[in-house]
């Protein structure tokens, strides 16, 4: 195994574990986007300063973003599926487009879209 796939299968799984702690303790939405921004973040300060580990710091933290990403969506497309009538509603491009934008606006800015 490669250090890079360590590091990465490492954040993958501290992520995963702390979506799960999401799910069950039902966290706000801008908590868990901050301190997934403070994970990835701070994987990224380490593999910069231990470039030796990995040359594509930028692209392990792309990576470990849309797979942050993609959880947080994935569990909002359920729950929403669970709670609305019209599967139609839930897959709508205008609805995946603005919770694409919540998540993103609140990794760069910390807080709601105002």
């Amino acid at each position: 195994m490669k250090c890079i796939d360590a590091v990465e299968g490492t954040a993958k799984y501290i992520i995963s574990r702390f979506h799960k702690l999401f799910i069950e303790e039902r966290l706000d939405d801008t908590e868990y986007i901050r301190n997934i921004k403070a994970i990835i973040d701070g994987i990224d300060l380490f593999t910069q300063d231990n470039k030796e580990i990995i040359s594509e710091a930028k692209l392990l933290k792309q990576v470990l973003y849309s797979f942050s990403k993609e959880l947080w969506l994935a569990n909002l497309k359920k729950s929403y599926a669970e709670n609305i009538t019209s599967q139609d509603e839930a897959d709508s491009p205008e609805t995946n487009g603005y919770y694409n934008y919540y998540f993103d606006y609140i990794y760069n800015h910390g807080v709601y879209p105002s």
